[in-house]
Protein backbone atom coordinates (compact mmCIF):
# COMPACT_ATOMS: atom_id res chain seq x y z
CA UNK A 1 0.00 0.00 0.00
CA UNK A 2 1.38 3.39 -0.93
CA UNK A 3 1.97 6.22 1.88
CA UNK A 4 0.30 9.29 0.47
CA UNK A 5 1.67 11.49 3.35
CA UNK A 6 5.27 11.03 1.94
CA UNK A 7 6.71 13.76 0.84
CA UNK A 8 9.92 13.85 -1.42
CA UNK A 9 11.55 17.74 -1.76
CA UNK A 10 13.84 18.41 -5.00
CA UNK A 11 16.28 21.04 -4.09
CA UNK A 12 19.13 22.58 -5.56
CA UNK A 13 21.97 24.26 -4.29
CA UNK A 14 24.70 26.35 -5.81
CA UNK A 15 28.58 26.86 -5.31
CA UNK A 16 29.72 30.66 -6.07
CA UNK A 17 33.39 31.15 -6.11
CA UNK A 18 35.19 34.28 -5.89
CA UNK A 19 39.11 34.52 -6.24
CA UNK A 20 39.71 31.51 -3.00
CA UNK A 21 36.65 32.44 -1.49
CA UNK A 22 32.95 30.91 -1.27
CA UNK A 23 29.88 32.23 -1.37
CA UNK A 24 27.54 31.19 1.68
CA UNK A 25 24.08 32.34 2.95
CA UNK A 26 22.55 32.74 6.64
CA UNK A 27 19.22 30.62 7.03
CA UNK A 28 17.00 31.71 9.71
CA UNK A 29 15.24 28.78 11.26
CA UNK A 30 12.18 30.64 12.09
CA UNK A 31 9.92 28.73 14.87
CA UNK A 32 11.50 25.62 14.35
CA UNK A 33 13.35 24.25 17.48
CA UNK A 34 16.84 23.97 15.52
CA UNK A 35 19.92 23.06 17.80
CA UNK A 36 18.48 23.16 20.72
CA UNK A 37 16.72 26.77 20.77
CA UNK A 38 14.08 28.40 18.42
CA UNK A 39 15.03 30.25 15.40
CA UNK A 40 18.86 29.31 14.96
CA UNK A 41 20.73 30.35 11.82
CA UNK A 42 23.09 28.50 9.85
CA UNK A 43 25.56 29.19 6.74
CA UNK A 44 24.59 27.41 3.49
CA UNK A 45 25.17 27.63 -0.17
CA UNK A 46 22.33 29.51 -1.48
CA UNK A 47 19.69 27.31 -3.55
CA UNK A 48 16.20 25.94 -2.95
CA UNK A 49 13.40 23.87 -3.68
CA UNK A 50 12.72 23.33 -7.60
CA UNK A 51 9.35 24.32 -8.25
CA UNK A 52 7.23 22.25 -10.47
CA UNK A 53 7.80 22.39 -14.35
CA UNK A 54 11.34 24.23 -13.11
CA UNK A 55 14.62 22.76 -14.19
CA UNK A 56 17.23 22.36 -11.69
CA UNK A 57 19.26 25.24 -13.52
CA UNK A 58 16.30 27.16 -13.80
CA UNK A 59 15.66 26.71 -9.99
CA UNK A 60 19.03 27.54 -9.07
CA UNK A 61 18.85 30.76 -11.16
CA UNK A 62 16.15 31.63 -9.76
CA UNK A 63 17.13 30.88 -6.09
CA UNK A 64 20.70 32.68 -6.62
CA UNK A 65 19.19 35.50 -8.00
CA UNK A 66 16.39 35.96 -4.67
CA UNK A 67 18.88 35.23 -1.97
CA UNK A 68 21.91 36.92 -3.24
CA UNK A 69 21.16 39.20 -6.21
CA UNK A 70 23.70 37.46 -8.23
CA UNK A 71 23.09 36.32 -11.75
CA UNK A 72 24.72 33.14 -12.72
CA UNK A 73 24.52 32.38 -16.53
CA UNK A 74 26.60 29.42 -16.73
CA UNK A 75 26.85 26.03 -14.55
CA UNK A 76 29.05 23.26 -14.25
CA UNK A 77 27.58 19.91 -14.73
CA UNK A 78 26.86 18.13 -11.21
CA UNK A 79 29.60 18.66 -8.40
CA UNK A 80 27.32 16.00 -6.10
CA UNK A 81 24.51 15.08 -4.57
CA UNK A 82 22.89 14.36 -1.73
CA UNK A 83 19.95 12.71 -0.70
CA UNK A 84 18.81 12.23 3.23
CA UNK A 85 15.75 9.85 4.25
CA UNK A 86 14.07 11.24 7.37
CA UNK A 87 12.60 7.42 8.19
CA UNK A 88 9.89 8.97 11.00
CA UNK A 89 9.13 12.18 9.31
CA UNK A 90 8.30 9.98 5.99
CA UNK A 91 9.95 12.63 3.91
CA UNK A 92 12.94 12.40 1.65
CA UNK A 93 15.61 15.08 0.83
CA UNK A 94 17.21 15.25 -2.63
CA UNK A 95 19.99 17.35 -3.57
CA UNK A 96 21.78 18.48 -6.79
CA UNK A 97 24.66 20.81 -6.51
CA UNK A 98 26.32 22.77 -9.19
CA UNK A 99 29.18 25.59 -9.60
CA UNK A 100 29.07 28.42 -10.94
CA UNK A 101 30.82 28.67 -14.03
CA UNK A 102 30.10 32.64 -15.09
CA UNK A 103 28.37 34.77 -12.98
CA UNK A 104 28.06 38.73 -12.14
CA UNK A 105 26.27 41.61 -9.81
CA UNK A 106 26.85 42.71 -6.56
CA UNK A 107 25.18 40.99 -3.08
CA UNK A 108 21.90 42.28 -2.24
CA UNK A 109 19.77 39.82 0.01
CA UNK A 110 16.05 40.07 -0.85
CA UNK A 111 14.69 37.03 0.08
CA UNK A 112 11.32 36.79 -0.57
CA UNK A 113 10.64 33.62 1.22
CA UNK A 114 12.23 35.67 3.99
CA UNK A 115 14.86 33.10 5.44
CA UNK A 116 18.45 33.83 4.12
CA UNK A 117 19.32 37.25 6.01
CA UNK A 118 22.86 37.62 5.00
CA UNK A 119 25.55 36.27 2.00
CA UNK A 120 29.13 36.90 2.08
CA UNK A 121 32.02 34.85 0.68
CA UNK A 122 34.22 33.64 3.32
CA UNK A 123 37.77 31.80 3.00
CA UNK A 124 37.77 28.06 2.73
CA UNK A 125 38.78 27.92 6.62
CA UNK A 126 36.08 30.24 7.52
CA UNK A 127 33.55 28.62 5.26
CA UNK A 128 34.22 25.43 7.56
CA UNK A 129 33.71 27.52 10.88
CA UNK A 130 30.28 28.63 9.38
CA UNK A 131 29.22 25.55 8.62
CA UNK A 132 29.67 24.19 12.11
CA UNK A 133 26.31 24.33 13.09
CA UNK A 134 24.79 23.61 9.49
CA UNK A 135 23.02 20.60 9.26
CA UNK A 136 25.54 17.66 8.36
CA UNK A 137 24.08 16.63 4.74
CA UNK A 138 25.21 20.27 3.69
CA UNK A 139 28.23 20.41 5.62
CA UNK A 140 30.09 16.98 4.91
CA UNK A 141 29.48 17.67 1.21
CA UNK A 142 31.02 21.69 1.16
CA UNK A 143 34.14 20.80 3.21
CA UNK A 144 34.64 17.52 1.32
CA UNK A 145 34.45 20.20 -2.60
CA UNK A 146 36.44 22.90 -0.82
CA UNK A 147 39.39 19.50 0.32
CA UNK A 148 38.99 18.16 -3.83
CA UNK A 149 37.64 15.25 -1.75
CA UNK A 150 34.46 14.25 -3.49
CA UNK A 151 33.50 11.15 -4.03
CA UNK A 152 33.79 9.59 -7.50
CA UNK A 153 29.97 8.35 -7.49
CA UNK A 154 29.69 12.09 -6.49
CA UNK A 155 26.58 11.34 -4.11
CA UNK A 156 26.53 11.33 -0.41
CA UNK A 157 23.43 9.26 1.21
CA UNK A 158 22.20 9.86 4.83
CA UNK A 159 19.41 9.00 7.10
CA UNK A 160 18.12 10.89 9.51
CA UNK A 161 16.01 9.56 12.39
CA UNK A 162 14.53 11.04 15.87
CA UNK A 163 14.95 10.05 19.02
CA UNK A 164 12.52 9.87 21.96
CA UNK A 165 13.57 13.09 23.20
CA UNK A 166 13.24 14.57 19.49
CA UNK A 167 16.50 14.94 18.50
CA UNK A 168 17.83 14.23 15.09
CA UNK A 169 20.22 11.67 14.73
CA UNK A 170 22.02 11.11 11.04
CA UNK A 171 24.19 8.58 9.95
CA UNK A 172 25.77 8.44 6.65
CA UNK A 173 25.42 5.50 4.34
CA UNK A 174 28.58 4.45 2.53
Amino acid sequence: MKNESFRNWSVVGGLIRKDSKILLVANRRRGKLHRGKRGGVDWTPPGGVIDEGESAVEALEREVYEETGLRASTWSELVYGVSVNFLKQNMALQVEVFEAIDWAGSLVVNDPDEIVEDAEFFSEKACEVRLKNSPVWVREPVVAYIKGEIPSEKSFSYIAVSDKAGNLIVERRQ
